[in-house]
């Protein structure tokens, strides 16, 4: 199959785009590189059938012209940075999620591209009082990048319904894995970075108290995939997660452990998210994932330690 991964440079994206070469697909990868790495792509561009087109998502000509002779887009281009800052602008979101996506819709559109898989995430839902949360739970995105994504999916549901696109649209756990962005750190990632500044105190935003899910980048990919060979309806939306979920002091707790260090002092800045617009607890109810066929192999926690391992193992 001929497949276009916008995105493709991110540390999702490259992964992906390793996967469909090695099943047989012909790959071209779309990115602008604001927050993907072209290392990330480098032992790919030699590969027969593979293809990198540097572009913009907001240039709807470059779209046009990456999307056509595609037969699926796997669009996971986005701003990956969920906080959000008092001198960030309010329209990045919305520029960088949700207009973007409307480019790519209205390029396959044009061109006759029949399938999308989306990278949406669990931040649609915003705070709900009712966990684990399923797909049909009512969606009150309390960021702007929730906000944007939920968007997205909406554009997708309708250009799905008035133009015959076959849609997967993905809600991810926290995603966690070895490879590391321009723009956006992880806890994980922050972390450690903190802590080979400072081993002996690490500043954690929030209580540390917050209790998320998440997910290994390699699991998450098996997951996308599968989905996407499996799933049949007009427009398909699941989580894609573990069962459980882990705090954040404890995530600080595995990185000192893993780093060899004892009696690191932890600060709290206070209150219960990390920053305004932080969901500060969620478990996603995969039910409907698992009975498609596919289920996690790692919890949140051992998902949380092997990225730690893979992070401290990884070359500089």
């Amino acid at each position: 199959m001929r497949a276009l991964i916008t995105g493709g440079a991110g540390c999702i994206g490259s992964d992906l785009a390793a996967a469909l070469l090695e099943r047989g697909d012909e790959v071209a990868v779309l990115d602008n590189f604001s927050s993907g790495r072209r290392e990330h792509i480098e032992p790919l561009i030699r590969q027969p059938g593979f293809r990198l087109i540097e572009g913009d998502l907001l240039d709807a000509a470059t779209v046009e012209r990456a999307v056509n002779g595609a037969e699926i887009v796997w669009h996971l281009a986005a701003n990956p940075d969920v906080k959000f800052t008092p001198e960030s602008p309010t329209d990045l979101d919305l520029k960088q999620n949700t207009l973007a996506t409307y480019n790519v819709l209205e390029a396959m559109r044009k061109a006759g591209v029949r399938r999308i898989a989306f990278a949406s995430t669990s931040a649609v839902y915003g705070i709900q009082e009712r966990l684990p949360i399923p797909e049909d739970a009512p969606c009150r995105p309390i960021s702007l990048y929730g906000a944007a994504k939920l968007a997205g999916e909406a554009l997708i549901s309708a250009f799905s319904h008035l133009f015959g696109i076959q849609a997967w649209i993905l809600r991810f756990a926290n995603i966690v894995g070895p490879k590391v962005r321009k723009r956006g750190r992880t806890v994980i990632g922050d972390f450690i970075a903190r802590l080979k500044e400072n081993p002996q105190e690490l500043l954690i935003l929030g209580d540390g108290r917050q209790r998320k899910s998440y997910l290994t980048a390699a699991e998450c990919i098996e997951a996308m995939l599968f989905v996407v060979d499996h799933a049949r309806e007009p427009l398909n939306i699941y989580n894609l997660g573990g069962r459980d979920a882990v705090t954040v002091t404890r995530i600080a707790e595995l990185v000192a452990e893993a780093m060899g260090l004892e009696g690191v002092r932890f600060r709290y800045t206070g209150g219960e998210g990390g920053w305004p617009g932080d969901v500060p607890r969620f478990t996603l109810d995969v039910t409907r994932l698992g009975r498609l066929g596919w289920r996690a192999r790692l919890n949140s926690e051992e998902s949380v330690r092997e990225a730690i391992r893979q992070l401290l193992e990884r070359k500089p």
